[in-house]
């Protein structure tokens, strides 16, 4: 359960960076309410901090059961992914660089789960 937990994490932080870009992305239309935000532009960002706080908190939690060494590799790993994949469904390039490094950071991850190898 506490995987599951970390993966809502990255998940959670995930989300926020995509709110975040989103808010960025919008044009302006005069109709600014708080800190000279568009409405929906300010929905997003707000968004985004619930999604930042609830990850934190899922973080949080799992950190009860998972060491750190491993919990926040795991929890940044599973963002990075995600940002990756949504970049793809949006349109944005992925070149050769950023999968490798994909590649490497999945093998990383693997890596720091793998079980310790039997000594002599």
């Amino acid at each position: 359960m506490p995987y599951f937990t970390l993966l809502l994490s990255g998940t959670c932080s995930a989300l926020a960076s995509f709110l975040l870009r989103l808010a960025g992305t919008l044009p302006a239309a005069g109709t600014a309410l708080v800190f000279g935000m568009e409405p929906r532009a300010l929905m997003y960002r707000l968004g985004a901090i619930g999604a930042y706080g609830a990850g934190f908190v899922l973080y949080a939690l799992a950190l009860r059961r998972v060491e750190l060494s491993v919990a926040y590799p795991l929890m940044v790993a599973v963002t990075i992914l995600e940002i990756m994949l949504v970049g793809v469904m949006l349109g944005e390039g992925m070149s050769l660089r950023t999968l490798a490094g994909a590649t490497l950071l999945i093998a990383s991850v693997l890596l720091l789960y793998a079980p310790a190898p039997a000594s002599a």
